[in-house]
Order: structure tokens, then sequence, then C-alpha cells
């Protein structure tokens, strides 16, 4: 039974929120991650093959913990540079749960790389594939008394959709604007009268970041991310990172009206990475849970006769 450990005031707040995470317009309709820097493709198509090697990441995000019902979220993907390295590649896998729903998203992604100047290359980049989206609101609470979702309140849906995106980067700088889902596919059916149907929204995100030297063994790495959705106010993430011997990140993170955070990350090799983030909520959620929590695993493969740059900076 969903929200039990909380008294009944509480439970209606908590299930408010969460609903109108999955059926109304706003930021987190979509999953987020406070990581974003370190898996950029899952957002923007056009970062596909920029880092010059093979790429896997693993990604887990516990929201919102000891709130039965918080959003979930598992990510891989892998992106790689193709045919003389002036085109990427990638493919992508996320797993989200938030309350009644669960849905999975797979998609592909082409990028193609512009060499600007001698150090700055300008990428475009489509993605296209399917979300499988699994709702059932007969888990809430007192569904069973409603009729009308005991008609329309278990659905399966499968839903294409493409998005595309912009990458300008260096080895020290990166700026990048994408829209991962343009089609606002509708989340309910033709038989569907419930008050709850409503539709994808189309998520417009724009990126960048910077590292800047600070002695011999130290940089500083800004970084920064808006996410615009129609019908909800822009969200706004400020990062900043501290490089130490070019292996260890210690950083910090504040989503504006939402969460502060921390973040480490610990470059094992030069081909494995590993990272941790913690969340605090700021928003009205903050007495109900534990914070959030995401680990992170990057690993990259050579390709032969060519070397890995480390450390990579993005």
């Amino acid at each position: 039974m969903l929200y039990r450990n909380f008294d009944l005031n509480k439970s209606i707040l908590v299930a408010i929120v969460l609903l109108s995470s999955i059926w109304s317009a706003s930021a987190q309709q979509d999953p987020m991650f406070t990581q974003y820097m370190h898996n950029a493709v899952t957002i923007n198509p056009a970062y596909a093959g920029s880092r010059g090697t093979l790429n896997f990441v693993a990604m887990d995000r516990q929201q919102w913990v000891g709130m039965e019902g918080a959003p979930k979220t598992l990510t891989f993907s892998v992106n790689s540079p193709f045919t003389g390295y002036h085109v990427g590649v990638g493919l992508s896998v996320i797993h989200d749960e938030i309350g009644p729903t669960k849905q999975t998203g797979i998609y592909a992604d082409y990028s193609y790389h512009l060499k600007i100047t001698e150090k700055t290359k300008l990428a475009f980049g489509l993605k296209g594939g399917m979300n499988f989206y699994d709702i059932n609101l007969l888990n809430l609470r007192g569904a069973q008394n409603d009729d009308q979702l005991m008609l329309d309140g278990v659905r399966k849906l499968y839903l294409p959709n493409f998005g595309v995106g912009s990458y300008l980067y260096s080895d020290r700088f990166y700026v990048g604007f994408s829209i991962p889902k343009i089609l606002q596919n509708n989340l309910s059916d033709d038989k569907n009268t419930s008050q709850y149907a409503n539709k994808e929204e189309r998520h417009i995100f724009l990126t960048g970041g910077i590292v800047l030297d600070i002695s011999e063994n130290i940089k500083f790495k800004p970084s920064t991310t808006l996410r615009m959705v129609s019908g909800s106010p822009v969200s706004a993430e400020l990062s900043a990172a501290v490089l130490l011997q070019d292996r260890l990140w210690i950083g910090a993170m504040y989503r504006f009206e939402d969460a502060i955070g921390a973040l480490i990350k610990f470059d094992l090799t030069k081909q494995l990475s590993i990272g941790y983030s913690y969340d605090m909520s700021q928003s009205d959620l903050r007495p109900f849970n534990q914070g959030t929590h995401e680990i992170y695993v990057s690993y990259d493969v050579a390709f032969k006769n060519r070397k890995i740059l480390s450390p990579r900076y993005f």
C-alpha cells in the first residue's frame, strides 16, 4: 500500500507531488541526473563520439530515499567515434520508475563533428528510439474504490520519438543545446477519459562547462544546465568541482529551489572512473525523505594506434 509510513495528510501531499510529476508538465517527467556532465549522450545526441574512444557509462539514481513511490532510475549508454572520427554513434537505455509508472527508453544516436579550429569542434546530432510505458494506477491507495480508475487505470504504451542536439567543445570547454524528445505523444488512448491523462512534454536542455587552471596540480571546473519544459518554471542547476592531481574530483551542486548536493569522482585508471553524488532536498518534500544517491561508472576502450587522453574533463 503506497505511502503507508505517513499519516493521512502527509500521504495526500506526497501523492499529489508524485502524480503531478507523472501526469502534468513538470521537469521531473523525464529522469534527471546530478552527474549529467558525465553521461551527456542521454540528453544530447551530438555528444556521441566526442571523447574519441569507445565509452561505456552506467548510472543508478535513487531519488528521495525513504519515500515509497519515489523515482528510481537506471541507465546504461555506449558511444563511440566512427568512420575516421568525424561521425559518432551511440545507444542509450534508461529505465525509470516513479509511483505507479514505469518507463523504459531505448534510443540510438548519430552525430557529425566539424572541425572549427585546431582544438575546437562543433557537432550536430540526431536521436531516435522508443519509450515503453507501464502505467498501473490501481497500485495507488484507494484506487480500487474508484470506478474510473478500475476501467482505465492500467495501460501499456509504446511511443516512438526522436530528438536533436548540437555540441560545441574542446578539451577545456563545452556548450550544448538539445531537445531529446520532440514528439509530444499522448499518454492515454482513445478510450481513456481519465482526468490524469496527459502527454510527453518536450524538454529543452542548455548545458555548459569549462576547466580552469588554478595551479600545476589543481584545476577548477564549473558547469551548468538549464532545463525548460512547457508549463513549468525553468530548472537551473550549477555545479563546481576541483580536480586534484588529475585524479580526484570533489565538488558541489545547487539546483535552484530544489536541492543542494556534493559530488566526488575518482579516476582509478586512464580508462576506469567512478563517481558518487548526494542531494539533499530543499523543497516541501525535505521532511519526507533522506536525500538522493547517485552512482556513476565509466569505462573507455582505446582504438588501435590511438591513445586515451587522460584526464578526460568532459
